[in-house]
């Protein structure tokens, strides 16, 4: 009997796993006819508020995780978002945003306590092994440089105040 090769644990690429995401956004968010045309408008705002947000998060914090990992988590949400949905939402990447942050104010800690465990496990047997790696591309920081990247070509808007006068100049 032949013994049989292990497959390696293939990270996705980002682009494949933030297609994962968003076509899930799709198929449970925008369902209704027509509602093809507001995915595409409203692509940007959720790549940028929803999909890569969770990224952004993880990266500000010095972790990662793989990329099937933040798949799953990404799927569990919106599921369960779908699931208990009950009236019609106004806009939905704002309700979306809402419920991915709302998601990681209550859970985020416990994801970034376990990247950083598992983070050192692998350091702490890689050092004591003394052997060098690799390391291979990080789908998720590589989606936090794009959240950054496209929050950074928007403009700021800023108001103008423009200074009230109080008092009346009759020669000028």
């Amino acid at each position: 009997m032949k013994p049989r090769k292990l497959n390696a644990f293939k990270q996705p690429t980002p682009k494949e796993l933030t297609d994962a995401c968003l076509e899930l956004l799709r198929r449970k968010f925008y369902q209704q006819p027509g509602d093809d045309r507001c995915f595409a408008q409203d692509r940007s705002r959720l790549l940028a508020w929803v999909v890569l947000w969770p990224a952004s998060w993880l990266n500000s914090r010095g972790v990662t995780i793989h990329g099937d990992q933040y798949r799953e988590i990404f799927m569990k949400v919106f599921f369960q978002a779908a699931a208990h949905m009950e009236s019609k939402v106004k806009y939905r990447p704002a309700y979306l945003r809402q419920v991915i942050q709302s998601h990681w104010k209550i859970h985020g800690e416990d994801y970034y306590e376990e990247a950083k465990s598992t983070r050192a496990l692998v350091d702490h047997a890689l050092l004591v092994a003394g052997k060098t790696v690799v390391p291979t591309p990080d789908p998720v920081r590589e989606m936090a440089s794009a959240r950054q990247i496209l929050s950074s070509l928007k403009p700021k808007r800023t108001a103008q105040k423009t200074p009230i006068k109080t008092q009346l100049n009759l020669f000028g």
